[in-house]
């Protein structure tokens, strides 16, 4: 995560060799007095925020610097891994050595034991919650199950809103996406309607044609990508996708999309493949599992063209969906962890985000005009198509209690009890 954390002073020798790095003068432990101190080459308004997400995750100091596979890495928090099978399960119990400090900060949990289960489907995972074999499944419910979920268990289904969006990177290094009009094709001809109807509905999703979600600092309602331009998406515009792929000179070429496994993915991925094949390409879609999709997509080694992923925020700021995803620093070749998808690099829009986040520091309603700004110009270059902002499902079974949710972190497991 060199984008949230390359200002700590000693960053730039870590991203260059993390190997051998030791943020010397960037990181000081003062053990008796109990303190860390963090020091920063630039004032950063959303350092804080930074440090309470999970990647700022406090470990031991001999901790390797690598996949820890199935040995369990001692945390600080209310539970520990007391067993972990990646084909089968994962079972938390209490940490003997936790005491709660803040209840606002990291309270105790109810629950006794946590067991997470892997490798179900999704129909096998409803059935268990309708069974009360299990207590929440992880993935969102498919469509064709919600209107009985909804009708037969309302009580037991949980709709919150979430800030975050489904969206299509599009590889801008590799054809036909390395034209922008084959892009900006893409993002006109999608129906957007069609697509919030895959995800459940429009009680589930609301079509979006830009980055930042609705009710986001820095988001301002504008949709270009639409019949008739203006704060919303309205409708596809087929004929002006045809003409820019006529444009473009890309029309034949073949395209994969890649997407994760599972119902609702899937589905989507096999409607971008028809709309693509409607655009004059030779589109296949290709499933694979949701264990390693995410990092596939992100590794140049795999030549993806374009995908289906999402982003959810880590916190609310602006900076979070278009730096995160689109700065310069963002995109590492041949690495899994090259959170910009779309290796899109515009060293002019990257300068005016390093501006905008200075400007938060002493005016924060101006920066966030000037974030809704980028999210335009991002989206004239079209790097990518956003598809939907959707709300977050949740099914549990009927013993379980105390639901609470939170935008960032989800279902508040530890806070929850089963009867």
């Amino acid at each position: 995560m060199g984008s949230f954390y390359n200002g700590i002073v000693g960053a730039d020798k870590c991203m260059a060799d993390g190997d051998t790095c030791t943020l010397d003068g960037g990181v000081i432990a003062d053990e008796k007095a109990g303190t860390v101190t963090i020091n920063l080459v630039a004032a950063d308004s959303e350092f804080f925020a930074k440090l309470a997400v999970p990647h700022a995750s406090i470990v031991p100091a001999d901790t390797p610097a690598k996949d820890a596979g199935t040995t369990p890495v001692p945390g600080t928090g209310a539970y520990m891994i007391e067993s972990y099978n990646p084909n089968e399960q994962m079972v938390l119990k209490r940490n003997p050595h936790f005491k709660e400090w803040s209840v606002d900060a990291q309270p105790d949990g109810y629950a006794d034991e946590i067991d997470y289960k892997f490798g179900m489907t999704e129909e096998a995972g409803i059935n268990a919650v309708v069974n009360g074999q299990v207590d929440w499944m992880y993935d969102t419910p498919p469509a064709d199950r919600l209107p009985e979920i909804g009708s037969k268990y309302a009580n037991q289904v949980h709709i919150d809103p979430l800030a975050a969006f489904w969206y299509a990177p599009m590889n801008v290094n590799l054809p036909p996406f390395d034209n922008v009009k084959a892009r900006q094709a893409l993002n006109y001809a999608l129906d957007r309607d069609a697509l919030v109807g895959l995800f459940g509905g429009e009680v589930l999703a609301q079509p979006t044609c830009q980055i930042l979600p609705p009710d986001f600092p820095g988001h301002a309602d504008d949709c270009i990508y639409t019949k008739d331009p203006g704060p919303q998406w309205s409708e596809a515009d087929m004929d002006k996708a045809k003409q820019l792929v006529e444009e473009s000179g890309t029309k034949g070429q073949k395209v994969t999309v890649i997407a994760e496994d599972n119902a609702v993915a899937r589905g989507i991925g096999t409607y971008l493949q028809s709309v693509l094949s409607d655009l004059g390409y030779d589109a296949s879609m290709k499933a694979i599992s949701p264990n390693i999709q995410f990092a596939y997509i992100q590794n140049t080694n795999n030549s993806v063209q374009i995908s289906v992923t999402q982003w959810y925020m880590d916190y609310p700021a602006a900076s979070d969906f278009l730096n995160v995803l689109l700065s310069c620093d963002s995109f590492h070749k041949g690495s899994d962890s090259s959170i910009n998808i779309s290796g899109y690099c515009n060293k002019d829009l990257d300068a005016k985000m390093k501006a905008a986040m200075a400007l938060s520091l002493t005016d924060e309603n101006a920066a966030n005009a000037e974030w809704a700004k980028i999210d335009k110009a991002f989206m004239a270059e079209a790097p990518l198509a956003p598809l939907f902002t959707p709300k977050s499902v949740n099914f549990t079974s009927a013993r379980l209690g105390n639901y609470l949710f939170n935008k960032q972190n989800r279902w508040i497991i530890s806070q929850s009890w089963v009867k």
